[in-house]
């Protein structure tokens, strides 16, 4: 019954009103449209008359262009021809930090880093990632393994982007003295809310990995990604990711990642992290396991 009464007075409204148009579209950077038209502007937000909504206070950040057809006379509309807003450039990131220490009969120590940064700017997305590990036991020189990628994503069709990506690492623990990878890929962001996030990408990837037995490999393989988190409780945030590479020329080379981690909010930005991965490489170097597994429980900062 709300519901019809809802719709009445709307439809009773536009009859009454000839001379307001609701052509003019405003379209959010997750790719939501909302019908109506620009009532007023501000250095943070739009005020913005829904057709449906009614009168709407949209922060900037979340608008990526209005789109005006007809110009039509209500005096306090603001006339816009298709123009993008002047948005500021959003930035994001977190830092994760664990580690451990033992002495006694076994004398050890770990530390593991992962570092995210995140720009956006109308269509474009930036991501930059930086993973660190160290791991010393008894006295051993420690060995390192770290990783270093950037990706640019540019939104060219609603959830649609394109992305490409670079990286640089090296790991010690398995023998791998050099890698790095460039690559492009298509992505669909199906889900871009404020406390949820899924994204898939696929595309092709160039590797190259030199090992410190003198093997090297060149392989242009197929790769495959996956990224998802929520924000659920009092801002508890699961979150899962993956990433597949199978080589083209052998199908049965191949490797993969798997991440699962939880956030447990301490104070303001501040969170408790438990964090589960995996790394597979079928054909991995002479000597070494096909699997790692490692679990760690740090801090973790978000801004």
């Amino acid at each position: 019954m709300v519901r019809l009464a809802l719709i009445y007075t709307s439809a009773m409204y536009l009859l009454v009103s000839p001379a307001i148009s609701f052509s003019d579209r405003l379209e959010l950077t997750n790719g939501d449209i909302i019908q109506g038209y620009l009532i007023s502007k501000s250095d943070d937000h739009i005020l913005w008359m829904s057709s449906i909504l009614g009168e709407l206070a949209v922060e900037r950040s979340f608008v990526r262009t209005i789109h005006s057809e007809v110009i039509a006379d209500p005096p306090t509309r603001v006339n816009t021809t298709l123009q993008n807003l002047s948005i500021q450039p959003e930035y994001s990131g977190d830092m994760s930090i664990s580690g451990s220490s033992a002495s006694g009969n076994q004398s050890r120590r770990d530390w593991n880093i992962d570092v995210r940064l995140e720009r956006r700017a109308k269509e474009l997305r930036q991501i930059g990632l930086l993973e660190y590990e160290n791991h010393n036991l008894d006295n051993i020189r420690a060995s390192d393994a770290f990783e270093i990628s950037y990706a640019a994503d540019w939104f060219f069709k609603d959830r649609w982007f394109l992305r490409n990506e670079l990286s640089f690492a090296t790991d010690e623990v398995r023998a791998v003295e050099l890698r790095y990878g460039i690559g492009s890929a298509l992505g669909l962001q199906l889900i871009d809310g404020m406390n949820s996030q899924l994204s898939v990408e696929s595309g092709l990837m160039w590797l190259s990995e030199e090992q410190n037995l003198g093997v090297s490999s060149d392989n242009l393989t197929w790769s495959w990604s996956l990224y998802y988190s929520l924000i659920f409780w009092n801002n508890v945030t699961l979150a899962h990711s993956q990433n597949v590479n199978v080589a083209i020329d052998d199908i049965r080379d191949s490797e993969s990642d798997f991440d699962v981690s939880l956030k447990l909010p301490l104070i303001d930005n501040l969170f408790a992290e438990l964090k589960l991965e995996w790394l597979y490489d079928n054909q991995p170097v002479l000597g070494k396991d096909l699997l790692d597994t490692q679990f760690s429980l740090g801090i973790n900062y978000s801004w």
